[in-house]
């Protein structure tokens, strides 16, 4: 059994979850026209990879998946999501993308993401956790949307520790409670920066 810890992000995780990856899964995440350096990545993008919610997913102490959850409207949000090389097709995506949306605090919230077209992997991540495609979003971009408490399950303790079905444990109290005070989550201008980078932040493959 996989034993993956989901705690609130630090600029240090971060780093990790990115240096994890290689130059041209960066280079897909971001949507940039080379393979950056990470530490180009960070020092552009990282006040934005700790906005809104955002969890690290860490297997055996290493960091491994970063999800973001930045608000960008009335009760709607947007979802980034970025799993290192080593660590994709292992369902660490899925549950951390689960954990929100399976969590009463955000009932009634639309979640939604942007997925370049032809991203199959992200758009089967999507669909698998239960998004509907948009229709007619665009012709280079998708646009995925969950509208909490409306399709799938919910968990009652929204999103206390514990086994999940998965097999994952998950530990994000504290991420949790400190997205009520985060600043980027009520700073509209930063809210607004961040869900731009947000949808660059899902999988390629």
């Amino acid at each position: 059994m996989t034993t993956v810890m989901v705690r609130a992000a630090t600029a240090e995780s971060v780093a990790g979850v990115v240096r994890a990856c290689s130059p041209e899964s960066v280079r897909r995440r971001f949507t940039v026209g080379r393979a950056p350096d990470p530490d180009e990545v960070l020092t552009r993008y990282g006040r934005f990879l700790l906005a809104g919610l955002a969890l690290v997913a860490e297997r055996d102490g290493v960091s491994a998946g970063l999800l973001n959850v930045v608000p960008d409207g009335e009760r709607r949000a947007e979802l980034g999501l970025l799993v290192a090389d080593p660590w994709q097709r292992q369902g660490i995506g899925r549950a951390l993308v689960g954990l929100v949306i399976g969590a009463s605090r955000w009932r009634g919230w639309t979640v939604h993401a942007t997925v370049q077209s032809g991203n199959e992997a992200a758009e089967g991540l999507l669909r698998a956790c239960g998004f509907r495609l948009l229709p007619e979003y665009g012709w280079s971009e998708q646009e995925f949307e969950y509208v909490v408490g409306r399709a799938g399950k919910e968990t009652s303790d929204g999103g206390a520790p514990g086994p999940g079905s998965d097999g994952l444990q998950r530990c994000a109290t504290a991420a949790y409670a400190g997205f009520a005070g985060h600043r980027d989550a009520r700073s509209g201008g930063a809210c607004r920066g961040a869900a731009r980078v947000a949808s660059a932040l899902l999988p390629r493959r």
